[in-house]
């Protein structure tokens, strides 16, 4: 039973590593205003584009210990993300998918720039 159950987990960690590959070059075949409808609204454009030709992405030149390594590091970045967004308006969305950080994070910021500058120009 134990080797069954092994077998199953083994399938679903190949059928799952299948999927973001998949998802992967499919993002990637998306133009900017595309990727920001579907990180925003989880909006896929209709039609979808083509996919990328064999060859074409910049994960296929890559060995597969790399690939389960960005995977790996895709799913913790997604999941922190995701955390991250959890009751943020969409304007905030956006600003975090502009800008990479909270709008709250950029206010804390421009507080310690004028403190850090304070001294520099009475030299």
């Amino acid at each position: 039973m134990g080797t069954l159950r092994t077998r199953l987990h083994r399938l679903e960690k190949e059928a799952g590593f299948r999927r973001w590959l998949d998802f992967s070059r499919l993002l990637e075949s998306l133009l900017d205003s595309q990727l920001e409808e579907v990180a925003i609204y989880f909006r896929f454009p209709d039609p979808m584009p083509e996919p990328l030709p064999i060859g074409m992405s910049k994960l296929d030149g890559l060995d597969r210990k790399t690939l389960l390594r960005m995977r790996e590091e895709s799913e913790r970045t997604t999941a922190r993300i995701m955390h991250d967004m959890e009751g943020r308006n969409e304007e905030e969305q956006k600003f975090h998918l502009h800008y990479g950080h909270r709008p709250e994070k950029a206010d804390a910021d421009e507080m310690i720039r004028p403190a850090e500058n304070a001294g520099k120009g009475n030299e």
